[in-house]
This record gives C-alpha cells, structure tokens and sequence, in this order.
C-alpha cells in the first residue's frame, strides 16, 4: 500500500484502511507483480467511491471474502477438452484462431476501476474461464491457473489473435471503450451461450458494486454462489444419442469475390433493425428470422459472386434446445443450408429452399447425425499422438472446416436479462472472428426490441452490404447502420 493513497485520508480511516489491506495480503498468493496490480486495483477503487461514500461503506462494498480463494489457494484442477473444443487448437495458424466477442452497451460510461473489481470478484464463479492451454501427448487440454486478470481498454481489431502461447496465460479478454464492455473468448472455453453467461454475469456484478439491485436468472449467476458441476461437464459425450450413419465430409463451397484485406477483419458492420417489424416481415412469409435473413444472405451473394458452385451457409445450433444441459462450455453443432447459385432466381424460390432445409437440416436428428460423427471422428484420432494429429487435423478441417461453407450465420437470439439488469443495458453486438477462407462471417443478437445483425469481413468488397441494406429499405424496416472504423490503416 502506497503512503500517498493513505495520505489522502483521515487518521482514523488510515487505521481501517491499514487493517483492511493486511486482511488482504492473507489471501492473496500470487507474484509478487501480480499482487502489487491487485492492490492498486484496490486503492484506485477506494477512491473512487470515495467521493460519495464512508470508508465503512466501501470496506463493505470492497470486502475480501468477495475474491473467494482463488487468488491464495493453489491451483489443483484440469480439464479435457470438450469434444467441440478438440478442433480449435489444432486448425490453429499464425495470428488466427477461432474467436467470437459479445458486448453489451451500457446506458453510462463505463468506470474502469469499477469493472476491474467486478472482474475480481467474478471469477470464482467460472473456473473453466480460470484456465490455460496445455499440450497433452494425444490431445491439448486446459489446466486451472492461479493468475491475476486484468480489463484492458478496447484498442485493437476486434476478434485479435490471443496470444496462449505461454503457460499460464488466459483463452479470453475482457475490454472496455467508452459505454461497451466486451469479451473475446477463444472457442476452447466456450460456445457463445457459456460467453454471453459469463459476460451478464460480470455486467450484472459491476452494477452491483455500483449500488443497483441485481436479480439472478438462467444467464446472470450470483458470483457468490458454489459452481455446480454440471457447469463444467462435456455433455458432447455424456449425452445418449440415436441417429443414423451419417458424414461430416461435404464439397468445397463457393467463396464470395474480393480483394483481401491483410488485417482480419478490416470492417464490422451493424445493422440494427427493430424486431417487432423483423418478426412481423418474417411471419408475412412464414418464416421465422433466422430463416428471412439466411434468405436475404443467398440472394446478396449470389449477387456478389461471378462464380458457379453451390452457396452454404453454415448455421451453429445451441443443443441446449434439445437437451438439458447446464454446460458452460462448448455444446453447438452447425449444419450447412446450401442452395446452387444458378437455382438463387427469386426471393421466393429461395425462402422455399431455405424453408425445407431448415426444418430438415435443422432437426434433432439431423443434428445428432452431425453429434455422431464428431464423437466418431475424435474416437478416431484418440490414440495419434499429437505432433502427428497437427497435420492430419488440418487436412480433415479442410473438409469439415470453413472450406465447406461460404459463410456462416450465427444466432444468440434474445438476449433475457432480469429486467432490473436490462434496463441499464442499451444494445449489445455478437461479432465472429474471420476465419481462414471465409471472407465475410454473420451473426445475430437480440436485447431490448434491437435485432443487430452484424457483418465480420477481411475484404475490400462492399456489394453485399450494399445489397442488404438496400434490401432491407425496400421492405419498409428501419435501419441504422454503423461499424467500426475501417481496419486497412490502423497500425
């Protein structure tokens, strides 16, 4: 504890302080470093609610029985990777890897000292997202750590690589910029349900420090209560699943035209639609969003594309929706809508195509066809050690991987906060990092009568947003658009 922080307070309250920061010292284990940040956090918050609040208030608010144990204790748990998550390590390249950011949009500017204690706090609650990176003889896995985590002004392209290349270093950031609080999760951790739990959960503890009343539901956990096991489990392997024989193999895709970008990505764009008139444009044609939009995807592309071939795109499933599951971590399977580009003729043609293989490809079944060949294709390469696994993966990922589809369409759906956390919450935004062949990537989220369907993209060709937009203003729905800066000149 520096003397300067202690001298701006009274003689009395030094005395607190003192007390209160020794208290501290006891449980905290970490480097010396790591314990110095820590304590500054500690301080730098002390001041700030300073302002408007007594020093007995702010040791209540502060209190460290709220950073649970994890910052003494040694670390003791690792876990095998989901059989989702198996793929992600090995596809990795050089600067890219599979990463996807959820952010919310906060009715204030965000106070980062604030934020910081939150994430403190939070972390006890998630201890799959407490984790590094190992290499295993057969297969990586992800091994508990003791560290100190750190929020970090938003600077960078969204979605850049993280670096996990050093032991101990963490598979997700947590950033802030002006009202935004962002995370940036390696798919490793977690599917986009297990990000956006993870991201509510400290939003909602940030406004409670702030002093707001916060409610707990199915994505916002009280930080203070136990982790249930069920949490941490792979329910890839421990669900029962009964499908027939099916294949994971599928042709190559047709890819959209442009010039690349050497920064992925160079653009994100928002269209922020109103859902009650999205819904109610979708149920004119008796579809259901998700379906209009996969509609208007085809029809842009096959605009934006001088090439024959068949247009897929790939749609992730929460299976949440058909089982019962509690799993934080990675529980999604996708499934390829593809339509030739020469049959993409009308609108209504295509809302038919996009009908029927929506209802078919997306079914229960169809997706425990999908569940099975993973399993199969993991069984497979069990026993491959996994200097040998590298390369084989990489070839089958060509297959089954972002080779396989011109693009993919991503939906959280609605976002459903505790009202008394919702109302502090304007808008929010889900962004997928580009992969390595898809030029432009899709994904959608809803809060607060706000639909945003965003666009990823690492090309300099700007015909489909120009078609959607233009689109979306022909069928009489309100739109604003807006992104973040062009990414081909930032350093």
């Amino acid at each position: 504890m520096n003397e300067s922080f202690l001298n701006e307070f009274k003689q009395d309250e030094q005395k607190i302080l003192s007390e209160f920061f020794d208290n501290l010292l006891k449980n905290i284990d970490l480097s010396k470093k790591e314990t110095k940040l820590l304590i500054d956090d500690y301080e730098k918050a002390i001041l700030y609610f300073y302002k408007n609040k007594s020093i007995n208030e702010i040791i209540k608010i502060l209190a460290v029985e709220n950073l649970g144990t994890i910052y003494k204790d040694k670390p003791h748990n690792w876990y095998p990777l989901d059989n989702s998550a198996k793929i992600y390590p090995l596809s990795m390249k050089k600067n890219w890897m599979s990463v996807y950011r959820i952010s919310y949009y906060l009715n204030d500017n965000i106070i980062p000292e604030v934020l910081q204690m939150a994430l403190l706090f939070t972390m006890k609650r998630f201890p799959i997202f407490r984790t590094s990176i190992r290499k295993g003889f057969f297969w990586h896995y992800i091994d508990e750590i003791k560290k100190y985590f750190k929020v970090v002004e938003d600077s960078k392209v969204p979605c850049s690589y993280i670096n996990i290349s050093k032991i101990g270093k963490p598979s997700f950031k947590v950033l802030y910029y002006k009202n935004r609080i962002s995370v940036e999760v390696f798919h490793i951790l977690a599917d986009a349900y297990g990000g956006i739990v993870f991201l509510s959960t400290l939003v909602s503890e940030y406004l409670n420090l702030l002093g707001q009343k916060v409610n707990y539901n199915d994505l916002v956990f009280d930080v203070n209560e136990k982790v249930k096991v069920e949490e941490l489990k792979d329910d890839f392997i421990d669900k029962k699943i009964e499908s027939k024989k099916g294949s994971l193999l599928d042709k190559k895709a047709l890819m959209i035209d442009g010039k690349l970008s050497k920064i992925r990505p160079c653009q994100i764009i928002h269209f922020d639609l109103k859902t009650k008139e999205l819904k109610s444009l979708a149920h004119k044609y008796n579809l259901t969003v998700n379906e209009l939009i996969l509609s208007y995807l085809f029809l842009v592309i096959s605009y934006s594309t001088s090439k024959e071939g068949f247009i897929k795109i790939q749609v992730p499933v929460n299976m949440r929706k058909y089982y019962k599951s509690n799993t934080l971590r990675n529980f999604s399977l996708y499934n390829n809508i593809s339509i030739k580009k020469s049959e993409v003729t009308s609108f209504e043609d295509v809302i038919k195509k996009v009908k029927y293989q929506s209802q078919e490809k997306l079914s229960r079944n169809k997706l425990n066809e999908v569940m099975r060949e993973s399993n199969k294709l993991v069984r497979s390469l069990k026993l491959i050690p996994l200097f040998i696994k590298r390369p084989i993966a990489n070839f089958i990922y060509g297959f089954i991987g972002d080779k396989s589809q011109t693009t993919v369409l991503s939906n959280l759906g609605v976002v459903k906060l505790p009202e008394n956390v919702l109302k502090h919450i304007k808008s929010a935004d889900f962004i997928l990092g580009t992969t390595i062949s898809n030029k432009m990537l899709f994904s959608l989220i809803t809060i607060n009568n706000i639909t945003t369907l965003t666009m990823s993209k690492y090309t300099t060709n700007t015909s489909i947003e120009n078609n959607l937009y233009s689109i979306f203003k022909e069928n009489n729905l309100i739109v604003k658009v807006h992104g973040s800066e062009n990414y081909e000149n930032r350093k």
